[in-house]
């Protein structure tokens, strides 16, 4: 499901300063919270570097239609989905209206969490207060790209669909197969590959995991989402949403705990030093996850009680990432080639989509019973949190 957003601002300089100014794309990052870079690849290729809750996104952008003083739109042909516009409106000699049009796919915890919150609108409002005060404190444009992409093609204001290149990628590791193929072979290859990179995806149990992102990098994301999270309802006031973000968080930490022990743990058995000892290490503090959620989901967003379970399950997973993160990935990323590694990702990424996503402390903690009873196990979960009305995607 995608998110769209539409805010606009008005600035204290005439529509050529407002639209030359935002020309210098490789100058965002001044106004734009979490955007680290932007390389301007060409006159319509931007490559994006973002932060969003210390997790990386990255993504290529192809400037789809270019009026001076009028407009600029935008798609993502890899990497994270967005598109958009901006349009500039005169509004006397020395006003000028800015309008940002935006349309992304929310991608992991943090930013699905996010969209219940509505973090991106007030980020975007921000951003735009930003620009507002960068603009009319300096009074002039840092400089200007006066050139005009499709000027007579009037396209309108893409959406995700105009963005259907970067669909299926992710903005986790950086720049995906599609963008790479992008750079290389132009438009066609890129649809060639896309197409390919779906096929291959499909409803697989193998599943799939973009070039260099390996299983080491989806749960150390995992975890910091998870801990952003935690963040996230700890600044929370309203308890209706402080029980949405927490059925979120329970979910997704029930997926990737199923995903590990399915896949993680049998690997780390066969190729750690002291595997066996590891593993049942990590799996005595799943256990103690799965009984502090089980206790969370029975308590509301408002009670003390909540306040407290949330700082045992914090603690409880901040000594689980450390063990992990610490120890145990390191030795797994020594151990194993590359390929594994990324095939290794593949899986959980497909276990994570047939796990359950409620919290079952007296089920078996193996292998053999995520596969055979975890997708049934998964099945009644969502029913009951359907009927529920519980977020948990």
């Amino acid at each position: 499901m995608t998110t769209k957003v539409e805010k606009s601002v008005e600035v204290d300089v005439p529509v050529r300063t407002a639209y030359n100014q935002w020309t210098q794309f490789e100058e965002f990052p001044q106004f734009m919270g979490g955007v680290a870079s932007v390389t301007q690849v060409d006159d319509t290729r931007l490559h994006w570097v973002a932060q969003i809750a210390g997790v990386r996104r990255e993504w290529d952008a192809e400037v789809l239609e270019q009026v001076p003083d009028q407009k600029v739109a935008w798609a993502a042909v890899g990497g994270a989905t967005n598109a958009g516009a901006v349009h500039f409106i005169p509004n006397g000699a020395d006003r000028t209206l800015v309008t940002l049009h935006l349309e992304f796919e929310p991608e992991g915890l943090v930013e699905k969490a996010g969209d219940v919150l509505d973090v991106v609108s007030r980020q975007a409002e921000a951003d735009l207060a930003k620009f507002k005060s960068f603009i009319e404190s300096r009074g002039a444009e840092t400089g200007a790209w006066r050139g005009a992409v499709n000027e007579d093609a009037s396209l309108g204001t893409p959406g995700a669909e105009d963005a259907a290149l970067s669909q299926g990628d992710t903005g986790k590791a950086g720049v995906s197969r599609t963008a790479m193929a992008a750079g290389a072979a132009g438009a066609a290859a890129v649809a060639g590959a896309a197409v390919a990179a779906g096929a291959a995806s499909g409803d697989s149990d193998e599943g799939s995991a973009p070039t260099g992102e390996d299983v080491v990098d989806v749960l150390t994301t995992d975890h910091r989402e998870a801990m952003a999270l935690i963040g996230e309802i700890r600044l929370t006031q309203e308890a209706s949403t402080r029980r949405d973000l927490a059925d979120t968080l329970i979910a997704e930490l029930v997926r990737h705990a199923v995903a590990e022990e399915m896949y993680v743990y049998p690997a780390m058995k066969k190729h750690l030093p002291d595997g066996e000892a590891a593993v049942e290490h990590d799996l005595e503090e799943h256990q103690q996850l799965e009984e502090t959620m089980k206790q969370i989901e029975g308590v509301d967003g408002g009670d003390p009680q909540f306040d407290e379970l949330l700082r045992t399950l914090e603690s409880v997973l901040g000594d689980h990432i450390t063990d992990e993160e610490g120890e145990h990935f390191p030795q797994l990323r020594a151990a194993l080639p590359p390929a594994e590694l990324v095939e290794l990702a593949g899986k959980v990424e497909a276990a994570k989509k047939l796990a359950p996503t409620r919290p079952h402390p007296a089920a078996p903690n193996n292998q053999l019973f995520h596969k055979l009873a975890g997708p049934g196990v998964g099945m009644v979960d969502r029913l009951r949190d359907r009927l529920a009305n519980r977020s948990t995607s």
